[in-house]
């Protein structure tokens, strides 16, 4: 019975050592809690994503306006005033999934809470003077219309007493203030302007916070062989927005599925990315703040903190237009381009005449730089660079998206305030979206996804199989020893008084125990002539 027993436990512990290496359930069972579908670990982890993402603010402030506009000064001096820290907040609502076509649909949500320890100074409390948006951009656009446009606004303005430049705290500027000139905008063309208040971060970061709905991609389907389904989408991409799969302020056609410069199904929300990238990706990240997709490439791999990365770069023709390439054609309005480097993002924002670029007008034509004093392009202080971990797919620390939003003021008729600022491109702010150091949990579970739990799996798997050859050698010794251990008794006897008889020599005999050489006990045991026990 013990034998049966150590062969049985040893067989089966082989079997299933040898099961869990050739199965992996680690992998398995990884597979499926990192897959996007309600009840799993990576839905926990999207609904409300535990990664800190911050927002630092540069605001630039103008600080020799009177002898720039009287002539006294050649060049408009700025200053950049900040960093002021505001921590995103994003959970995703309303999660749907669409197992028609493999989607899910959510709305995103994001909520930004100034962080004082992270700022130069209380916002609230600092001021800056800086151009007046609503009065340049309504100037711009009555100067593109008509005479009789241009003349009413000049009057206008002049009634409202409103000033090119403003002197204006920074929260005000950024969050929001009240505007005469926006006021009666919204009450002449409410279906236009449906704001009584303009604040700049207030229009890049939260207007239609709530409302928009996305349609994302989930992992591709795979036939019964495990092999990916043809032409199915990349996993995480965005499949639609609000119901629209391109940019129609940007002539998307759904009949063509639009071009590079207009498509948004394919882009990705920056917040999940497929586990299946390498250094040959190349991908494009949608915010509503860009007003486009933005192209980035990989770069290097990257390690912080032990937490291995891949980092992709922003290409420094991200904010070009041209006529002549399809990819930033549709940027062009009315076959007219902005100046290399600046990009058009009017549409998205009430038409109003708005544009980004890189910070301090890195990488764009240089006589847009030409009439500011104060401004200096860095190359590694200004660069865009989005760091993916690729066992998550969630982006990282090392992450920088930089962006600069500019006023573009153009031609000016019939307004002595404007006309020193015609064919200008003023900067307004400068943002870095950065992420922290990834919190502890998201570290402990990187580090067991890397090598924690395929050690774990590898550590039970070779304890199984030497329990198991153990177990079977065990068998083998209780199989092939038992006249090894008789012989092991015999010896024990000879080393003693004598070896005990049976009862009815013990009998006959009259006593318990009869005294034998150790060659007559050998010679009792297993045969042989000439015994003759000593009494």
């Amino acid at each position: 019975a013990e034998l049966l027993r150590c062969a049985a436990l040893g067989m089966t512990l082989l079997f299933f050592g040898s099961l869990v290496l050739l199965s992996d359930p680690v992998r398995s069972i990884l597979d499926a809690q990192l897959t996007l579908k309600p009840g799993t670990l990576l839905y926990r982890l999207w609904l409300f994503p535990p990664v800190d993402v911050y927002i630092n603010v540069y605001v630039f402030n103008y600080t020799n306006v009177e002898e720039f506009v009287s002539g006294r000064a050649a060049k408009l001096k700025v200053e950049e005033v900040g960093p002021y820290a505001y921590k995103e907040v994003l959970t995703n609502h309303n999660a749907t999934y669409n197992e028609a076509n493999n989607t899910i649909t959510y709305t995103p949500r994001r909520e930004y809470i100034f962080v004082r320890e992270r700022s130069v100074g209380d916002p609230k409390v600092d001021t800056v003077r800086a151009p007046n948006i609503p009065l340049m951009g309504v100037t711009t656009l009555a100067s593109s219309l008509s005479m009789f446009a241009a003349l009413g606004l000049s009057a206008l303005t002049k009634r409202l007493d409103a000033k090119p430049m403003l002197d204006i705290s920074v929260h005000e500027y950024m969050w929001g203030y009240e505007d005469n000139l926006v006021e009666l905008a919204g009450r002449f063309v409410p279906s236009w302007i449906d704001f009584s208040s303009f604040g700049i971060m207030e229009k890049l970061f939260r207007e239609g916070n709530e409302s928009n709905v996305f349609n994302m991609n989930l992992l591709a389907r795979k036939d019964n062989y495990g092999v990916k389904l043809p032409n199915s989408p990349r996993a995480y991409s965005l499949n639609s927005i609000n119901q629209e799969r391109g940019f129609k302020r940007w002539e998307y056609n759904d009949e063509t599925n639009g071009t590079m410069c207009n498509r948004i199904w394919g882009s990705h929300d920056a917040t999940l990315f497929p586990l299946d990238m390498d250094e040959n990706d190349e991908f494009y990240i949608y915010r509503r703040t860009f007003c486009r997709r933005l192209p980035v490439k990989f770069n290097r791999k990257v390690n912080y903190d032990g937490i291995d990365g891949m980092e992709f770069k922003m290409m420094p023709d991200a904010f070009d237009s041209d006529l002549g390439n399809a990819n930033s054609s549709c940027f062009c309005k009315n076959n007219r381009c902005l100046k290399k480097g600046v990009g058009n993002v009017s549409p998205c924002y009430y038409s109003m005449p708005l544009a980004i670029t890189y910070p301090h007008f890195m990488y764009a034509d240089p006589s847009i730089l030409e009439p500011f004093e104060g401004l200096k392009p860095n190359v590694s202080r200004f660069s865009s660079t989005f760091v993916v971990q690729p066992q998550l797919g969630a982006p990282m620390q090392g992450t920088h998206l930089r962006l600069q939003a500019n006023q573009v003021v153009g031609k000016v008729s019939f307004n002595r305030d404007m006309t020193p600022y015609q064919d200008m491109v003023l900067p307004l702010l400068w943002v870095d979206l950065n992420i922290d150091t990834l919190c502890l949990s998201l570290r402990l579970l990187v580090h067991g996804i890397k090598w924690g739990f395929p050690l774990l799996q590898w550590s039970a798997a070779a304890g199984m199989l030497l329990a198991g050859v153990y177990q079977l050698c065990a068998a083998l010794m209780l199989c092939f020893w038992p006249a090894a251990k008789q012989f092991q008794k015999v010896e024990q006897g000879a080393a003693g008084p004598g070896i005990s008889l049976p009862a009815k020599f013990r009998k006959a005999s009259g006593t318990s125990s009869i005294q034998m050489e150790p060659e007559e006990q050998y010679q009792l045991l297993f045969g042989g002539d000439g015994l003759k026990p000593k009494m």
